[in-house]
């Protein structure tokens, strides 16, 4: 166990479940900033924002990995948020930045922002969900409540979201739905799972309309 991973260890408080909600509620909160930077502005002031905030984020996550001063102050701001793997490797936070960061440089920016919400806002819902009222897995370990919770909170993103016919994006939450149901490595989900949907949300509208 190296020393970062104690000292993460040390630093976090409360049950696993209120570290899960916290995260989660920041996965919220990022999901829907990135969204309403997209949705307020033009498309390439948007795609600039998005790319520097996972620039900054990868210079963040060199620092602190390089750094071992800046090491400890990270754990001991964020150590509580932060899963075993990601006290040495790099977090969630990040992979997120730079799934959004992919999302908006390859796909329309309202397509690119659904995406954004599926990943924040139905990720959250199936881990929350499943958590708490999780009771029949499935055969990749994850519960089809989560699943479920997952599915109808993309389904609303989806119906709410502008510029986009709700047709490509329903059959983009059901993707995502089944993507977040893969057991993939910690944090990787967020990289994957905005660049899946969009690209779903994308085929989908050019087939359709």
């Amino acid at each position: 166990m190296t020393g970062q991973t104690r000292l993460a260890r040390k630093k976090r408080p409360g049950s696993r479940g209120s570290r899960e909600g916290a995260r989660k509620l920041l996965q919220i909160a990022a999901s829907v900033a990135a969204t309403a930077v997209v949705w307020g502005l033009p498309a390439w002031p948007a795609r600039v924002i998005c790319v520097a905030a996972a620039v900054v984020a990868y210079i963040v996550e060199f620092v602190r990995l390089r750094s071992p001063a800046a090491g400890r102050k990270f754990l001991e701001t964020f150590g509580p948020l932060l899963r075993a793997p990601e006290t040495c490797d790099i977090t969630g936070a990040t992979t997120l930045a730079t799934g959004f960061a992919i999302t908006i440089l390859l796909f329309p920016p309202p397509i690119a922002a659904v995406g954004f919400l599926y990943a924040g806002l139905g990720d959250a819902a199936a881990a929350l969900v499943g958590r708490r009222f999780g009771r029949h897995r499935l055969r990749c370990r994850k519960s089809l409540e989560g699943s479920l919770a997952f599915l109808l909170a993309s389904l609303v993103a989806g119906w709410v979201a502008p510029d986009v016919a709700f047709p490509p994006a329903a059959i983009g939450a059901v993707a995502a739905t089944l993507v977040e149901a893969v057991p993939l490595p910690t944090t990787m989900d967020n990289l994957v799972l905005p660049i899946v949907s969009a690209a779903t949300i994308w085929i989908a509208n050019g087939l359709l309309f």
